[in-house]
């Protein structure tokens, strides 16, 4: 009798496995967008410049940013923020506004549990006062350069190790996937590999 409830433990012990495993190869966490709009507030700040010496320079604050997710056919997150910047020219130097949408693709580095944009496109932009656009749209692909370099080698997000669930989530998490109106962590096929 032993022996039939030892075979039969292992068996069941064994469909448990093999349901936690398939179980956890569906598992996602997501991020909706709202979610994502709560974290751009409260870390909504960017500050760099850039200069080419003899040439031109900006200093500029990024910030008031919002997002759209997943909401063309391409599956990027799309931000709109505004730039505040200081910009010299050798003949000239002004202060100008932009309003700048770009859209990007999160990425997920395991390692450091950060999220990162990489391969940022600057959509549509607008700015003031009227006078300098002009030659802000001159200076337009060296800034827009910068803000990507920038953005992709600094993280927006990264989990914190101290508190539980990131912890949890860093264990298992592998790529971040942009869908329709959430970003969604896609997590290792099982919890069984080291």
């Amino acid at each position: 009798m032993f022996a039939w409830l030892k075979q039969k433990g292992i068996a069941f012990i064994f469909a448990c496995l093999l349901t936690f495993t398939c179980s956890t190869a569906a598992f996602a966490l997501a991020i909706g967008e709202s979610e994502i709009n709560q974290l751009l507030k409260q870390h909504n700040h960017y500050k760099n410049s850039y200069g080419i010496p003899g040439l031109a320079s900006v200093n500029y604050d990024l910030h008031d940013f919002s997002a759209k997710i997943g909401q063309n056919a391409e599956k990027r997150l799309e931000l709109s923020g505004i730039i505040d910047g200081l910009f010299q020219l050798p003949t000239d130097q002004f202060s100008a506004k932009l309003n700048l949408t770009f859209d990007t693709v999160p990425y997920y580095d395991a390692q450091k549990g950060a999220v990162y944009l990489k391969d940022i496109r600057v959509l549509r932009w607008s700015g003031s006062p009227q006078q300098y656009i002009g030659q802000v749209q001159n200076l337009l692909p060296l800034l827009a350069s910068n803000i990507s370099t920038y953005l992709s080698s600094t993280p927006i997000y990264t989990l914190d190790e101290k508190n539980p669930r990131d912890k949890m989530i860093k264990q298992v998490a592998k790529a971040v996937r942009v869908e329709q109106g959430r970003l969604e962590v896609e997590t290792v096929d099982n919890f069984l590999i080291p």
